[in-house]
């Protein structure tokens, strides 16, 4: 778990697969824009600007293939923006950063997803590790009164609680495959550390065999992430 340290600046629980049971450093700063192609912005218009220029198009649906081993080309990098560290999917041969909620991602095998519900549960959000690369769970809830498909979000703890959910959308397709027995696991890419007040959990899901590519470091062939060059 060393690379996974160095990558995160510190240190996390490891990933954990989904249950199908009931149950409850810093970062390189973001570069400016240039002030030759402003146009007049505000500061944060001109950031905002660069945030859209550092993502893959949402235009091509056949962008992602998976290698010859069933591997995606991307990787799990560390960013910053607004002060807050998170993780992002890298694509590797361009460098840009692809979306949270890309929907290619599913295809892929790829369950990315923010979170809901946090501010209900935020005894569970501040006991729980949710800081990015820090191993968490998906909780299948079939008896949950609210939604039959509700996939809960627990932290790696085999007792925590509930932190949040997935969106109604979401755990509907996330449902089928856990129920059919799918082995996810699943980390933190968003979030806080234990003691720390948490008000927003975003998490990366995948085979332990994706996931563990995706937190691999990437080659040093490849483009750096656009947001450090």
């Amino acid at each position: 778990m060393g690379w996974l340290k160095r990558l995160l600046g510190g240190t996390g629980g490891s990933a954990h697969t989904a249950s199908s049971t009931s149950g409850s450093g810093g970062t390189p700063a973001r570069p400016q824009p240039s002030p030759h192609s402003s146009g007049g912005l505000s500061q944060s218009e001109q950031a905002a600007t660069a945030d859209d220029r550092w993502y893959v198009p949402h235009d091509d649906k056949n962008r992602f293939t998976l290698d010859q081993n069933g591997m995606p080309p991307l990787h799990l990098v560390s960013y910053e923006r607004g002060g807050e560290a998170v993780l992002r999917l890298c694509e590797d041969s361009t460098g840009l950063l692809v979306g949270p909620t890309d929907r290619r991602l599913f295809d892929l095998g790829i369950y990315s997803y923010n979170a809901v519900g946090e501010a209900h549960h935020a005894g569970a959000c501040r006991s729980g590790d949710f800081s990015p690369g820090a191993g968490v769970r998906f909780v299948r809830e079939p008896d949950n009164p609210y939604d039959p498909n509700a996939v809960a979000i627990v932290a790696h703890e085999p007792r925590a609680r509930v932190a949040a959910y997935l969106s109604k959308g979401h755990a509907k397709r996330l449902a089928r495959l856990l129920d059919n027995g799918a082995e996810i696991a699943v980390v933190a890419v968003r979030g806080t550390a234990p003691g720390r007040p948490c008000e927003q959990i975003s998490v990366v899901g995948a085979s332990p065999q994706v996931l563990a590519h995706l937190l691999s470091p990437r080659a040093a062939h490849l483009p750096p992430p656009v947001h450090l060059q």
